[in-house]
C-alpha cells in the first residue's frame, strides 16, 4: 500500500512540472574579432505552442537556468535583461547567450521558466480608473496591491511646491507609512522641479513599491478603445511618462495591469539539440 501511495505522489509531482512546449523561430550566432558584447553573442527567438498556453494572453521568459553546447560549454550570460510580456500568438521570445564553441555542432540544451499571464478584473490583475486626470497625487491602486501608482501633473506638483516646508513636514508626519512614502517621492520631484514634467501630449505617473509587479499602463477612450501611445520613458524605475499623438482627453480611462498570484502561472520549458548554423 505504501509503495502505491509513493507512486501516486510521484505521478502527481511529474504532472505538475510538465514543461511548456516551445519551438525555435530563429537563431543567429554573431561573432567579431573584437570583444564587444554586441558583436559576440548567440541570439535565439522562440514561441509557445500547444493548447494549454491558449488559456493565457501574455507570456515572457522569467529566466534561463541552463544553456550548454554540444561541447559542454556553459553559454549562460552573467546578466540577463528583464523581459517584458508579449501577446501570445505572434510572440518572439528572445534569448541571448554566449557564443558556442566553434567546433560545437549544436546547443545541447536550453532550459528555463516562462511566466504565463492572464489579467482580468476578477483576478485583480486589471484595475481601471475613470476620471483619473482629476485625481492627481493620489494612489490609484487598492491598498492590498503590491505597489502604488500616482498620476501627477506639472500643476499638481507646483501646488505642492507652494506649501511651506514646515507645513509639508507637519502634514507628512500625520500620514500613514505607505502614503508618506508616496508623498516623499513626489516631494523629490518638487525639489528637482522641471525634471520629468510631462509635455502637452504626455501623461506622467509616480510608481512605488514592488515595481516588478507592474506589467503595463494603458489608456482607453470613452468608448473603451485603447489609445495608441507613441512613446514611453522610464526614469529611475519610479517616473513613468507616456506619450500620445494627441493631447490627453479628460474622459480617458487608465487601465493598469499588474501581476497577482491568480493571474500568473510559471512553467518550465526546454529546447534540446538545436543545430547551429
Amino acid at each position: 500500500m505504501k509503495t502505491y501511495f509513493h507512486f501516486f505522489i510521484a505521478l502527481l509531482w511529474a504532472s505538475a512540472v510538465v514543461g511548456q512546449k516551445v519551438t525555435l523561430v530563429s537563431l543567429e550566432d554573431r561573432r567579431s574579432i573584437g570583444n564587444s558584447y554586441f558583436g559576440n553573442r548567440c541570439e535565439l527567438e522562440i514561441k509557445t505552442t500547444g493548447d494549454e498556453v491558449k488559456k493565457y494572453k501574455y507570456v515572457k521568459i522569467k529566466g534561463i537556468i541552463r544553456a550548454v553546447d554540444s561541447e559542454g560549454t556553459d553559454l549562460l550570460n552573467d546578466k540577463m535583461d528583464k523581459a517584458d510580456y508579449v501577446e501570445i500568438g505572434d510572440e518572439k521570445l528572445k534569448i541571448e547567450l554566449k557564443n558556442p564553441m566553434r567546433k560545437a555542432t549544436s546547443i545541447k540544451e536550453i532550459s528555463g521558466t516562462l511566466d504565463l499571464y492572464n489579467p482580468t478584473e476578477a483576478n485583480g490583475a486589471i484595475v481601471k480608473i475613470a476620471n483619473f486626470q482629476a485625481k492627481p497625487n493620489v494612489n490609484m491602486l487598492p491598498k492590498k496591491a503590491p505597489l502604488s501608482v500616482v498620476f501627477f501633473t506639472k500643476e499638481s506638483v507646483e501646488k505642492m511646491a507652494k506649501q511651506e516646508k514646515a507645513e509639508r513636514e507637519a502634514k507628512m508626519k500625520q500620514l500613514d507609512p505607505a502614503t508618506r512614502e508616496i508623498a516623499t517621492g513626489l516631494m523629490a520631484l518638487v525639489d528637482g522641479f522641471g525634471a520629468g514634467m510631462a509635455g502637452e501630449n504626455e501623461l506622467s505617473f509616480y510608481v512605488n513599491g514592488d515595481i516588478s509587479k507592474l506589467v503595463d499602463m494603458k489608456v482607453e477612450d470613452e468608448t473603451g478603445k485603447e489609445v495608441r501611445r507613441s512613446g514611453r520613458f522610464i526614469s529611475g524605475d519610479h517616473l513613468h511618462t507616456y506619450s500620445y499623438d494627441e493631447k490627453p482627453n479628460p474622459k480617458w480611462k487608465i487601465k493598469i495591469l499588474i501581476e497577482t498570484p491568480a493571474s500568473v502561472k510559471s512553467v518550465p520549458f526546454s529546447l534540446k539539440d538545436v543545430e547551429l548554423p
